[in-house]
């Protein structure tokens, strides 16, 4: 059944709910597990609602999917500590349970997707919000998310408003108006408060692709060249600005004389000693790993995690599983780029910057991401039998009345 165009249903919902409290992940009640563990639920159980209209789709995003899961449960077999790596699948089967049901096989009308859209822009400032309501600034001084106990680390709280950033860059760079600047740089300058350099750069990453977008746009040529030069002149001055203002601790931490001394605070060192480890592990531990989920009791050196996604996946599941880390990776840009929404595709390039210095590995916003790039490709595009993924579903009529019309705009608004 065809959904009305201006109906949204109970799943959809639901589901803006999770995104929406996206930031709250850190929040715990005890075993049970995180707040927006029992969140999750809600879209989950408001989906059976929807059980007639759900379509299994199978296509290289579901299989690259299961495969790393089908390895990532596998590993728990020889895992060097089991329980470990057990309690790192229950939470990867959660994330994918969303994304594989709620992400692939609902079909959304183009008011639910953009209103979803919203949903992922809300989210993104209200963690914002929380942030200057509930921070701890005693400690170094870098600005955090804090309520009670819990407490979001300054490196990851970034991007859970990464979005927001890009989608300001975006209709900046589509509309030309200033208030879209304006935002896109105080975001920025919130991201320096954390003390986050590596969160920073993700960020330079975002705003280098829609810069790039600018300048290949050949119908004003000079006029989004002078563009592009303000925009660069106008951010140097904000973050002159800030690091004037905020506490010494924390800019320091953006000084060449801090880098040149610190480098990258012991990231290296990790990298270098968990690269060791794996070049003496035998044949079957470089292929398969150690667990998922298991890599502070293999860095031996300090107990910490790698700081960097793609060496943690080598270090848990081998070669294989990186290999499949890749894959999947590597098709999620492909379906963006297809869909040529650069305000998704900015945001997940931004988040595999983050990737680089950090173990993202059960990371709410990328998963998010991944999971709105999956319902923007399968829906069902005017006067069309296929999705925009090119795969095929199980059933014949998606439950959906079209696609966006200009997905390239990225836009929240119905009117765009």
């Amino acid at each position: 059944m065809l959904q009305s165009r201006g109906k949204i249903r109970p799943v959809a919902y639901g589901l803006a709910l999770y995104m929406l409290l996206a930031a709250l992940d850190c929040f715990g009640l005890g075993r049970a597990g995180s707040v927006l563990r029992f969140v999750a639920l809600i879209p989950l159980a408001l989906q059976l609602l929807e059980i007639r209209n759900m379509r299994l789709r199978v296509n290289g995003l579901l299989i690259s999917h299961i495969l790393f899961w089908l390895l990532a449960l596998t590993s728990a077999l020889y895992s060097v500590n089991q329980n470990r790596t057990v309690g790192s699948v229950m939470t990867l089967t959660m994330n994918y349970a969303l994304i594989l049901s709620l992400g692939t096989m609902q079909t959304y009308s183009e008011t639910e997707v953009n209103f979803l859209k919203r949903a992922l822009l809300w989210s993104s400032w209200l963690t914002v919000i929380l942030m200057f309501f509930f921070s701890d600034v005693s400690e170094g001084g870098r600005l955090s998310l804090k309520l009670g106990a819990a407490e979001q680390d300054q490196n990851y709280i970034d991007g859970y408003f990464l979005y927001a950033f890009s989608y300001h860059c975006d209709t900046f760079r589509r509309r030309k108006k200033k208030r879209h600047l304006a935002l896109s740089l105080i975001l920025i300058s919130v991201v320096l408060l954390t003390g986050s350099r590596g969160a920073l750069l993700a960020y330079l990453i975002t705003a280098l692709l829609h810069i790039i977008l600018l300048l290949k746009d050949t119908r004003r040529p000079v006029r989004n060249s002078i563009t592009v030069c303000a925009v660069c002149v106008a951010a140097l001055a904000v973050f002159d600005f800030v690091l004037e203002r905020m506490p010494e601790s924390v800019a320091v931490r953006f000084t060449w004389n801090y880098l040149a001394e610190k480098g990258t605070v012991g990231r290296v060192r990790i990298w270098k000693y968990l690269l060791e480890h794996f070049r003496q592990d035998p044949f079957p531990r470089m292929l398969f790993g150690h667990g998922y989920g298991t890599t502070v009791y293999v860095n031996r050196m300090n107990g910490l995690v790698a700081h960097n996604l793609y060496i943690d996946n080598l270090i848990t599941l081998g070669v294989v599983g990186m290999i499949l880390q890749l894959t999947m990776q590597g098709i999620v840009l492909r379906m963006q780029l297809r869909l040529k929404d650069w305000t998704i595709a900015g945001c997940y390039l931004g988040m595999i910057g983050m990737c680089m210095s950090l173990s993202l590995v059960a990371y709410k916003p990328m998963w998010n991401i991944v999971m709105m790039t999956a319902i923007l490709a399968y829906q069902r595009p005017r006067n069309s039998g296929h999705t925009l993924d090119g795969g095929s579903s199980s059933a014949g009529t998606p439950g959906a009345a079209g696609s966006d019309p200009n997905p390239s705009g990225g836009g929240l608004s119905a009117s765009r």
